[in-house]
């Protein structure tokens, strides 16, 4: 078998498979599909190839009829590659397949035997060529941008290189020519397809240095297998066959331990500015394993990071709203913008929630590119997309970023690290990527377990306050005690008005003060709930009867709508006729020139399993709405009213609703506040049934 038949096979398995994964890819692109009219050209002038080495002159013939219609392909492909998109590309593509056919009509005529037939196609097929590299030359000219005068200055030497060696297939008996002329061509099209998949410059750089080692690490291998069989010959067979499986143990256990030893080596070599930053990151990630600061995780980060030499301009955002605004912490090189957030930088923040991912300039830059000024022009829709890219294109610039990376955990951004290297179009390889999104990993866990750590802190900070707040609360309940029992000693009759009038000053505020105190100890207590099953409209009554004799005044109206047949509900009824004493006196307050409090019992029922599911269990509750025509709370006090200490009145505790809230969750129910100013208030208990409760305790039991 000649050489060049195995490495025509090879050429054409991977022209077709990487035709048919290119045709896979989605979204389909027209440059996807021209590069894979290109490579299934490829596919077949190598596959004829492989024929005519076993046919005669008919298959010599369909060899060159496969090469006329690589013409075409590379011309639409190449073109469609350096975005060119004018008349005169598409009259030479026209060109190109008008001549192409004439051609191969002439090649499958009984003319075709002829040399004269063979030149005109060979000069055809070399003159097409030489127009794609002489375009993108032309392109590579005219290229304002450094990344994709690399892109370019690679694609034009590797066509040069694969072109001048392909034509070793044409130098007939010259098989080592012709085997080079396939390798090229398969190693050309691999890079094409990397050009293609991830437009990153940076990277084809990286395969080539990838190549290196795999070619490095087969060389190394072969010379142990052949040193092995080589030893013993092939005159004893046995022994060779037991030699030559040895020589796979050793190339099995050898390449384990060369493998990374040759990675390293050309690492250093060919890469050293990458090598570097991946051993910064080692020692980085192995500091970062015993830091909760978050002072001191972003000193060590930013110092690394821009000592490395591979992030002249280092940046950290932290979080001040969520993930709406983010505040500079830190920063190396120039200082960047003071915060980043949705409303000033709302394209690359909503691309960051959206997907989690780092962002980088050149991408945007590509993404900017590939659409022509063609589709943007009168369309309102597209244009607005560009005038979002290019937003976001300008606010990495302004902060120096050739790389944008969330920090995130569990879905939440914590961060955001930005980086930027001494030259703008610089770009970081995917190596370099995957090393600098494990510091953001480490980062993330650094933040979270220090935000952890200031609760675990506050929440102890709290227990001791809450544990000396009630102590200082008993001490002060027994001298108030006295206080009033020796104010309520003195005799009235004996003392002047004025001197009455500040007795009875004292005797008040100290049962003001005596109930401020009362209120705090119940809430500080810990909390015991016995719910039982409660007539919640017997609980209403009772209440109302209770306030009716001195705690509401003339000018308020009371309105009970209680609803008939409810089920019991699962409360202490005490607690809950707490609640609603609490809620109507609230209401009362609220009112100060009269108006009308409306006290409505109602049922409801919920799932409270997954939507669509028929075996989810229903959840089912009793409503009461406690609603007021008063002056309403304001918007930015409602999430506070629940707070203990917080109120609005001149003479409140603020630990009132924190109570009912306690009572009202610790039963299994919940308490929802809405309210308009000027229009009043509404407060609406949701509490468990007692059947409900239990069966779905019963449920659980047997689960």
């Amino acid at each position: 078998m000649s050489l060049g038949i195995p490495s025509a096979i090879l050429a054409s398995i991977v022209s077709l498979t990487v035709a048919v994964t290119i045709l896979l890819r989605r979204p389909r692109r027209p440059l996807y599909t021209r590069f894979a009219w290109f490579t299934l050209a490829l596919f077949v002038w190598h596959a004829t190839a492989v024929a005519s080495r076993f046919g005669g002159g008919f298959t010599s013939r369909l060899q060159v009829a496969a090469g006329l219609i690589i013409a075409p392909t590379s011309l639409m492909f190449f073109a469609e590659i350096v975005r060119d998109h004018s008349a005169q590309s598409r009259t030479v593509a026209r060109l190109a397949f008008a001549i192409g056919s004439v051609l191969m009509a002439l090649n499958l005529s009984p003319w075709g035997d002829h040399l004269a037939s063979q030149w005109l196609a060979t000069l055809y097929v070399v003159g097409a060529l030489g127009l794609v590299l002489h375009t993108l030359f032309e392109r590579y000219r005219g290229a304002k941008a450094d990344t994709e005068r690399k892109r370019l200055l690679y694609l034009m030497g590797g066509g040069l290189t694969a072109t001048a060696l392909g034509m070793g297939e044409l130098a007939h008996g010259h098989e080592v020519l012709a085997a080079t002329g396939h390798i090229a061509t398969t190693f050309y099209v691999y890079f094409l397809y990397q050009s293609l998949v991830s437009r990153r410059v940076i990277d084809m750089v990286e395969l080539l240095g990838k190549a290196a080692v795999l070619g490095v690490l087969t060389l190394v291998l072969a010379t142990v297998y052949a040193l092995m069989v080589v030893w013993v010959g092939t005159e004893q067979q046995g022994l060779w066959l037991f030699n030559t499986l040895v020589a796979s143990f050793v190339i099995l256990i050898l390449y384990d331990q060369v493998r990374p030893w040759i990675e390293e080596t050309t690492a250093k070599l060919i890469f050293q500015r990458r090598y570097e930053l991946r051993v910064v990151v080692r020692r980085l990630l192995r500091a970062l394993r015993t830091t909760i600061s978050i002072d001191e995780m972003a000193s060590q980060v930013l110092d690394a990071l821009h000592a490395s030499g591979r992030a002249s301009q280092a940046s950290l955002f932290l979080p001040v709203e969520g993930e709406v605004a983010f505040e500079l912490a830190s920063f190396r090189g120039t200082k960047p913008s003071q915060s980043l957030s949705l409303t000033q930088q709302p394209t690359l923040l909503s691309e960051l929630r959206r997907d989690r991912r780092p962002v980088l300039l050149e991408n945007l830059v590509d993404r900017y590119q590939d659409v022509p000024t063609s589709l943007t022009e009168g369309d309102a829709t597209a244009q607005r997309d560009q005038d979002r890219i290019g937003e976001a294109i300008a606010t990495m610039r302004a902060l120096g970023a050739n790389i944008v990376l969330p920090i995130v955990q569990e879905e939440r951004i914590l961060g955001i690290l930005t980086l930027g290297t001494e030259i703008p179009t610089e770009g970081y390889s995917l190596d370099e990527i995957a090393s600098l999104l494990s510091v953001a990993e480490a980062c993330a866990v650094v933040i979270e377990n220090s935000q952890e750590y200031e609760r675990l802190r506050e929440r102890d900070r709290l227990v001791v306050m809450g544990e000396m707040a009630t102590g200082i609360a008993h001490e002060i309940r027994n001298p108030l005690g006295a206080i009033k029992g020796a104010a309520q000693c003195l005799d009235p009759e004996s003392m002047p008005a004025d001197s009455r009038d500040l007795v009875r000053v004292i005797i008040e505020e100290t049962d003001r003060l005596n109930r401020v105190l009362g209120q705090f100890l119940e809430y500080a207590r810990p909390f015991r709930a016995s719910p039982v099953p409660t007539d919640i409209n017997a609980v209403v009554e009772a209440t109302l009867r209770l306030l009716a004799t001195d705690r509401i005044p003339a000018a308020v109206a009371v309105k009970p709508e209680l609803a008939k047949g409810l089920s019991k509900v699962s409360i202490d009824p005490e607690q809950l006729k707490q609640v609603l004493i609490n809620l109507v006196q609230n209401a009362v307050q609220a009112m100060p020139a009269g108006g009308e409090i409306s006290i409505v019992t109602s049922a409801s029922k919920e799932t409270t399993g997954e939507l669509g599911d028929p075996t989810a269990p229903l959840s089912a509750h009793a409503l009461v709405r406690v609603r007021d025509t008063g002056q309403g709370i304001k918007p930015e006090d409602l999430p506070r009213i629940f707070m203990p200490f917080f109120t609005t009145k001149p003479q409140g505790t603020g630990l009132g609703l924190a109570i009912c809230n306690r009572i009202v969750r610790s039963s299994g129910g919940t308490i929802e506040v809405s309210s308009k100013l000027g229009r009043g208030t509404t407060i609406t208990l949701r509490l468990p049934l007692a059947d409900a409760s239990t069966s779905a305790h019963a449920t659980h039991k047997g689960r």
